[in-house]
């Protein structure tokens, strides 16, 4: 969740990845199954807000693309149900949307139909166990080593970031579960 903090993407995977499980759990399909959906079909997805749009011309209309790590979906929130949804469809970072497929010619919609916030799911990323199962799978993750860089005097601006690092590494193992989250995530990019 660092990395997806500092770079707005993630270095080892998606972080609607980590939900996976408990997504499956609660029946909501991959993004890239909606491919395989026939049309009229109910669907439930989810996934980070990456857009919200609502054009002048489309009469209230709001389109959302939303993501998780298999790709982008496209949902329609229609005026009625946007207004019963308002708050949901505005504020939301994750959200799991059940609505009727449309697919014609390969250009696939949500229709939405239900809307859920799902961004409380996402807390979990900041718990430590999440954090080193997604940190690389290198050596010193899996089978930590005693680092002896506190011995040397930091000489150089290198030496002394090295020297940091640990106690930088240690701060975001210990936050809070939900500190942070907020910043955490890219800002959606919003058009109204």
């Amino acid at each position: 969740m660092i990395d997806y903090q500092s770079l707005t993407f993630s270095l080892k995977a998606h972080p609607i990845s980590f939900l996976r499980a408990e997504l499956h759990r609660r029946r909501f399909v991959r993004n890239v199954e909606l491919r395989d959906m026939p049309s009229g079909q109910t669907a439930t997805v989810a996934g980070l807000v990456l857009v919200r749009q609502r054009p002048g011309s489309a009469k209230g209309v709001i389109f959302e693309t939303i993501e998780d790590e298999t790709g982008v979906a496209n949902i329609i929130v229609w005026p009625k149900t946007f207004e019963k949804y308002r708050n949901l469809v505005l504020g939301s970072r994750c959200v799991g949307i059940r609505g009727k497929l449309q697919n014609v010619d390969n250009v696939i919609h949500v229709v939405a139909h239900h809307v859920e916030d799902l961004t409380p799911m996402l807390s979990v990323l900041h718990q430590s166990d999440q954090l080193i199962e997604s940190l690389a799978n290198a050596d010193e993750v899996r089978r930590p080593v005693e680092d002896v860089r506190h011995i040397v005097k930091p000489r150089s601006r290198t030496r002394k970031l090295l020297h940091e690092a640990p106690k930088l590494k240690h701060e975001y193992v210990h936050r809070e579960p939900d500190r942070g989250l907020k910043e955490a995530l890219p800002k959606g990019r919003n058009f109204h």
